[in-house]
């Protein structure tokens, strides 16, 4: 679906987007306002994606808020999900939210 956004960013100065809808892996993610990159790997709707390169033990920013720690560093277009990230809020290994 060529010029239609798959992608929200709800503020900036974050640092991920999120699909809105499940955007494969070598597709582009996209937001009406023009950003765009390439999903280095499968995005799940609702998920979240790299907007750029993220540091290990860096702040993950959604909505302007820091909600996770990065685990490891993330590459701009990569999934940012459990298995690289650490909730702020919630132990991961017994919530699995983030």
């Amino acid at each position: 679906m060529a010029g239609a956004a798959n992608l929200i960013v709800l503020a900036a100065g974050d640092n991920v987007g999120i699909a809105l809808r499940d955007i494969p892996a070598g597709d582009v993610a996209a937001t009406l306002a023009g950003l765009s990159l390439l999903a280095e790997e499968p995005i799940p709707q609702g998920h979240k994606i790299a907007l750029h390169d993220i540091a290990a033990q860096q702040d993950v920013v959604r909505l302007g808020m820091p909600v996770a720690i990065t685990r490891e560093a993330i590459a701009r277009g990569h999934l940012v999900h459990v298995h690289n990230v650490a909730s702020r809020y919630l132990n991961n290994d017994e919530d699995h939210y983030e």
